[in-house]
């Protein structure tokens, strides 16, 4: 087993993904600076500010990360259809273990939140109550599902599918959650990373992670924005809001048994190149390039929660 070569190959997505990361940055922190620089009134409008952030990350920063991570050889990966009521068990499953990885993710923030004496601040729920619905729904729900399936998906587990289902699953989710750059987004992402690659590896179809994705995204972004927007001194909201609760806490619920009672259907496959055991962590996270993607995301992830 040549594991230098192995290294070297996971060594480069990492590097890959590094520079695919801070050039999307670079491009968004750019274009925000520039437009308040030309338009200071704008500074406290969170359509404008989203618009500006957002454009440069779907027109340019994803198409070059694209670029960098594209594969020369694509694998077959044996494509299987899946039912609407397959879907559906899905979604549920999805949604249930995206729910304790957010539940983790409020624990952290909350504990950081206490050392540093101030909460921390949730980016995504700035998102969705901060700027126009419609603007937002745009972004999050077309937009992010399609280039974000695309690249840590598509692209991440073809490159890596040869070493086998569980590490391309593992990659896919560790390099998604990372990508979020705070501690409120890392471990959902992560979950629904890894869960999103499982299902593509396994129907070999990206529509269905791009459906569900989509899906996943209407409710926290969309629904949970006019939820959050509605006024909360009006009984009728807090009904409102109630019943939604409960219904997201259901939907939860009902995925995390059907994990439990579908388990055993989670099986992963060989790949054609076979990481022994005790080799298999130090191959695919211990070596350069994503030992230093990981701490700089995680330096970053870090800063957001303790300086901003």
């Amino acid at each position: 087993m040549d594991t230098k070569a192995y290294k070297k190959e996971f060594s480069s997505i990492g590097i890959r993904m590094l520079i695919s990361t801070v050039i999307i940055l670079v491009l968004q922190v750019g274009v925000q600076a520039l437009v308040l620089t030309l338009f200071p009134q704008w500074k406290d409008n969170f359509t404008i500010l989203l618009t500006v952030t957002m454009l440069p990350l779907y027109l340019l920063g994803f198409p070059i990360a694209f670029l960098l991570m594209r594969n020369k050889e694509v694998p077959a990966i044996e494509k299987h259809s899946m039912t609407p009521g397959q879907l559906v068990i899905t979604f549920l499953m999805l949604y249930g273990i995206m729910i304790i990885g957010n539940l983790i993710g409020l624990a952290i923030t909350a504990g950081i939140g206490v050392l540093k004496g101030a909460p921390v601040q949730n980016a995504l729920l700035n998102v969705v109550t901060g700027g126009n619905l419609w603007v937002t729904a745009i972004f999050t729900v077309l937009c992010a599902p399609v280039y974000e399936e695309f690249l840590f998906r598509k692209l991440i587990c073809d490159k890596v599918i040869k070493y086998g289902e569980g590490c391309a699953v593992v990659i896919s989710g560790l390099v998604f959650g990372l990508f979020h750059m705070n501690f409120n987004q890392f471990f959902y992402a992560f979950f629904l990373g890894c869960f999103l690659a499982f299902l593509y590896v396994k129907t070999g179809n990206l529509k269905y992670t791009i459906l569900l994705h989509m899906v996943i995204n209407f409710f926290g972004s969309v629904l949970g924005g006019i939820i959050l927007s509605l006024d909360q001194t009006d009984p009728l909201a807090l009904v409102i809001a109630a019943a939604y609760s409960l219904c997201i806490y259901a939907i939860a619920i009902s995925g995390i048994v059907l994990l439990i009672v579908k388990r055993h259907r989670f099986s992963l496959e060989q790949g054609e190149i076979v990481l022994e055991k005790g080799q298999r962590f130090k191959t695919m996270i211990l070596n350069p390039g994503m030992i230093l993607f990981c701490l700089v995301l995680f330096a970053i992830m870090i800063a957001q929660a303790f300086f901003v």
